[in-house]
């Protein structure tokens, strides 16, 4: 669940504090889980529970309400379970689009599903609407560790596959893009560089990069009775010793490639920092502010490392009545102090010190 349209210059712990003060209550992203149902059964899922015993998951009626009455936002990630074992994605997506006008439609995606892909990239609905559609791809290792961590033989080479036919897809279809994300951890930080040839050179997609996350070693500061407490089903962090080298692998990958992703590096760089007990350069300025969660049953969360406080059934699937209410003021006053890795979090309080920043230089 990374935003990938949300571009951002590098910041520098050396510049003015633009993070003192957090910014009105006004959606910009949501991370909407379509569903808890998934065909793979991967080590580092936080949600693991729900995907082995899947709950309900809202209609598209619902769906379409809740996108007509949010207010316009910048980036909807689309997220699960795997979202293409709903039939339904085309026309959710195309909810978001028409009604709400969302700038980048991004679905999360394990890459197993290529005819439910290609069918939604050649409905040409982001041309259309003159939006962005994005596909974010997990592939978390070479072959064998790709395969074991997933829990499923042959996938790695099956989405291999199918990512060639989307990065051709991509040149076909100018609103539409691809990459790769790699989730770091324990069992594969030693394969990033051969995968990265491999992507790259073989593939031909661009590849971005996170480390493993749960709520017991990525987030701080959250005060107990809020705290949701979902860690990976079987996956943790590299050494500790082993992190800035990582980092630093990353970041000659990302020079040998072009620097497409110089904005991961800084985000990763950051998150490593957070994890070697180093002083944060922001609190999160975004989690129930300018970012929310949605999970398949309706009920919504700051992040996804708190817990829900509020169900948009009792909103009428009214997010913007919802997102002003009591319940979500309340909920803003319990979060004012914690920090934590999440990329999402991470990235979009990084966008809001850029503009702060940009603001600043205008005046």
């Amino acid at each position: 669940m990374r935003f990938l349209s949300n571009w951002l210059r590098p910041f520098s712990g050396a510049e003015p504090n633009y993070w003192e003060g957090y910014p009105e209550s006004r959606l910009k992203d949501v991370i909407l889980f379509l569903t808890d149902r998934c065909n793979m059964r991967c080590d580092h899922c936080m949600f693991w529970e729900r995907i082995d015993d899947p709950g309900d998951e809202m209609t598209r009626e619902q769906l379409g309400r809740l996108a007509s009455t949010t207010p316009s936002l910048r980036t909807v990630a689309m997220t699960g379970g795997e979202p293409f074992l709903r039939n339904d994605v085309a026309d959710i997506v195309e909810n978001f689009f028409r009604d709400n006008q969302t700038h980048n439609v991004q679905v999360n995606t394990n890459g197993l599903l290529m005819e439910r892909m290609r069918a939604l990239v050649e409905s040409d609905l982001a041309a259309k609407y003159q939006k962005f559609l994005s596909f974010q791809v997990s592939i978390d290792g070479l072959a064998e560790t790709h395969d074991r961590v997933r829990r499923l033989p042959g996938s790695f080479t099956k989405i291999t596959r199918n990512l060639k036919e989307l990065v051709k897809l991509a040149e076909q279809h100018p609103y539409f893009r691809v990459v790769v994300l790699t989730n770091v951890n324990k069992g594969n930080y030693h394969e990033i560089d051969p995968l990265a040839r491999i992507l790259w050179d073989e593939v031909g997609v661009q590849h971005a990069y996170d480390l493993v996350r749960g709520a017991s070693f990525s987030a701080w500061g959250i005060p107990e009775d809020v705290y949701q407490p979902d860690d990976p089903r079987d996956c943790g962090l590299p050494p500790r010793e082993e992190l800035d080298g990582i980092v630093e692998t990353i970041r000659s990958i990302n020079r040998r490639e072009g620097g497409h992703f110089d904005q991961f590096v800084e985000q990763l760089q950051i998150q490593t920092d957070l994890y070697l007990g180093k002083p944060t350069p922001f609190k999160c300025l975004s989690a129930g502010r300018t970012i929310g969660v949605i999970y398949s049953d309706g009920s919504v969360a700051a992040c996804e490392f708190t817990t829900p406080f509020a169900h948009l059934r009792d909103y009428d699937y009214d997010l913007g009545r919802l997102w002003a209410s009591p319940e979500a003021e309340a909920r803003r006053a319990r979060i004012t102090g914690c920090v934590c890795t999440h990329t999402c979090f991470v990235l979009t309080s990084l966008q809001e010190m850029q503009e702060r920043k940009a603001a600043a230089a205008a005046v």
